[in-house]
């Protein structure tokens, strides 16, 4: 799902970064006997902190090597995570309370896979 501009944005040290969208479209879908799908839309806010130094991953070579996972770099820092999630459609509404990485995994930083090079 694409966001609306504006919606991420990340410090230019790569250290902080924040998503927020409101009302953003999202079709919620039910697969029983066949698939029927509804308007629905979500709410996030959701910020990450970097706790420690950014590491290389991936090997970033040639994009036009044949071995697309070859192709993938990034530059990942262990994060903190902290946010709040909501949403609804025709008659249901949820909203999550704050959620923590605490006792999870969180990490930030840019990638590039090499897909669309």
């Amino acid at each position: 799902m694409e966001i609306p501009p504006g919606s991420f944005q990340r410090a230019s040290s790569g250290n902080r970064a924040h998503l927020k969208v409101k009302d953003l479209p999202m079709p919620d879908t039910f697969f029983y006997s066949n698939n029927v799908s509804v308007a629905g839309s979500i709410d996030v806010d959701v910020m990450w902190k970097a706790t420690g130094p950014h590491v290389r991953r991936g090997n970033g070579l040639d994009p036009q090597h044949p071995d697309g996972w070859d192709r993938f770099i990034g530059h990942f820092a262990e994060a903190e995570c902290v946010g709040v999630g909501g949403g609804g459609e025709t008659g249901f509404t949820f909203e999550t309370g704050e959620l923590t990485s605490a006792g999870f995994y969180a990490s930030l930083g840019p990638e590039r896979n090499g897909v669309y090079l």
